[in-house]
């Protein structure tokens, strides 16, 4: 058998594409075409990515999604210097192909239009009937692409009196309710730090396709999906939503406490704050007795749930004057210890170097063209045990596959090149070629963090809340499986490839071997990436005959 390294030598460039672009994910084999922009549609879209979609992102030629020039901050090309790619825009556009097309033509119509004969999946965040006016609508599809799920993010739906209007997150945090529950009593509305609805938005987009292609397997008809920014910011009242419908009268502020649970909230501590969750009469016991005060549980205003909250300014102010008298440090072990629910309270520096969020990869570091080092992006909370997802695509640029996702959906060359003449489409090229491997191995880093919370907390979770962590690439055991030829330059060599492999699959060495061993040497000169599965007869575009795909 080969070493290693020597199969690993044998693999060309092309292969190592096609092994490295292959979707791991519980969506591998859908196609998404996506016309949204900004947030609520791209977050929805890169949602369905990471599981494994191939996400085809439509962008204006040249200028792209407004979100490229939201900034700064740019992410850094090399250290101390800005790259042209904003920030913003990385946040939700990885795994995805860009293709430039102008839509308002004719033209670019038709090459949607094209696109949308191979896609399961459609969908967009303009205006209610903002796609009409170009034949992209719901009502000018659904005809003729019968098992099309066409999804619609927009700030107040498709009907309604206000369905026409244009929405943005903070407008909708306003109107939904959440401003007036927000902030201190006596002070203004706040809204909160996140865009909370676009993004709650789209996390509602990706779970209503999922949905419809659900019942598509049995009904075999796609449908159209309708999601309002506003109503889903109601719905997200729930609770809160609830208390005002139980009575219908207006809830007073509480800002950081809780309307129905005391203490659950922001507590002084003699060097800062921290959160306490003391969530039933249990663990408030508990908590007196970390506290050495357990004669409240004999005050009837605080020996119960009811008569917490009921004498709530009383009680947040006894316990804010006991928590004031010892360390964040005392509190976060000693409650810890005895099973109270409390927390620091992080910077962001000290969320990405905490090594919990370390551990379950919520940081991930991709090559991006252009960069001298590997790009830090937030990595996907959905964690699958056997269709893992994984990082195949950095952000794009703009239109940097229109000709590859063209090409593939049956245009000729000389058909491309009549659409970019007429700008249709951007045929975009760049000098700086695609990256190989997107996903690039973790380092090991010192991250620094604010001196807000030390770094000696106790107990079971805080013992190293601001250390340094030292994430390995391949799992506990790998090594195990490696020949005796494995030396340290193979192991190295390795590692590379298995940046691609690192959140896909739980044992690279040997999927590696048992890719490799698969394939026949002759063939390997003329190994092509994989084709999308055939989706029946499709025309090629700009040819005068019909080939089967």
């Amino acid at each position: 058998m080969l070493s290693i390294r020597a199969q690993f030598r044998r693999l060309s460039p092309l292969e190592l594409r096609a092994f490295a672009s292959a979707a791991t994910g519980p969506l591998s084999g859908l196609r998404v075409l996506d016309l949204s922009r900004i947030l609520a549609g791209p977050s929805a879209t890169m949602l369905l990515a990471d599981m494994g979609a191939e996400v085809i992102k439509v962008e204006a030629p040249k200028s792209g999604d407004d979100t490229r020039r939201y900034a700064p901050p740019f992410l850094q090309k090399r250290l101390g210097e800005d790259s042209d790619v904003a920030a913003y825009y990385t946040s939700c556009n990885r795994n995805k192909y860009s293709v430039a097309v102008d839509f308002k033509k004719k033209e670019g119509q038709d090459v949607i239009k094209k696109l949308l004969e191979s896609s399961d999946v459609v969908i967009e965040n303009f205006k209610t009937g903002g796609l009409s006016k170009y034949g992209l609508g719901y009502e000018h599809l659904k005809d003729d692409y019968p098992t099309l799920i066409y999804c619609s993010i927009t700030g107040f739906g498709q009907y309604g009196p206000y369905s026409k209007r244009p929405a943005y997150d903070m407008l909708i945090q306003a109107m939904g309710g959440s401003m007036s529950l927000t902030g201190e009593p006596d002070g203004a509305p706040m809204k909160t730090g996140l865009s909370l609805f676009d993004l709650t938005a789209g996390l509602h987009g990706a779970i209503g396709i999922l949905a419809a292609l659900r019942e598509r397997s049995v009904s075999g008809l796609g449908q159209h999906v309708d999601i309002s920014m506003l109503d889903v910011s109601v719905a997200l009242l729930a609770n809160q939503g609830m208390n005002y419908l139980a009575k219908k009268q207006r809830q007073a502020r509480v800002g950081n406490n809780h309307p129905n649970v005391v203490p659950y909230q922001v507590m002084p501590a003699a060097d800062g704050h921290f959160i306490l969750t003391a969530s039933n009469n249990d663990q408030f016991e508990r908590f007196c007795k970390v506290a050495g005060k357990p004669e409240l549980m004999e005050d009837e205003r605080f020996n119960t749930m009811k008569a917490r909250v009921v004498h709530r300014d009383h009680v947040t102010e006894a316990l804010n004057e006991i928590t004031s008298r010892h360390t964040k440090k005392f509190w976060l072990s000693n409650l810890e210890k005895e099973g109270v629910g409390c927390a620091p309270i992080l910077h962001l520096d000290e969320v990405f170097a905490d090594p919990h969020v370390q551990a379950r990869d919520m940081e991930i570091q991709m090559n991006m063209p252009g960069f001298e080092e590997p790009v830090s992006l937030i990595g996907s909370p959905m964690k699958f045990s056997r269709t893992k997802v994984d990082y195949r695509l950095p952000p794009p640029r703009v239109g940097e596959h229109t000709e590859q996702i063209l090409m593939e959906s049956g245009f000729t060359t000389d058909k491309i090149q009549e659409l970019h003449t007429s700008g249709a489409i951007d045929n975009a090229k760049f000098e700086v070629p695609g990256v190989k491997r997107p996903l690039a191995k973790k380092k090991r880093k010192v991250v620094s963090v604010s001196d807000s919370h030390g770094s000696d907390f106790e107990g079971l979770t805080w013992g190293h809340i601001s250390s340094v962590h030292d994430p390995t690439m391949l799992p506990a055991g790998t090594l195990d499986f490696c020949p005796d030829s494995l030396q340290e330059e193979d192991q190295n060599e390795l590692e590379t490839l298995g940046m691609v492999l690192r959140s896909s699959i739980d044992d690279p060495v040997a999927s590696f071997v048992k890719v490799r061993s698969s394939m026949e040497d002759p063939l390997l000169d003329d190994l092509e990436p994989p084709k999308r599965p055939p989706r029946g007869t499709k025309t090629v575009v700009g040819a005068d005959s019909a080939e089967r795909r």
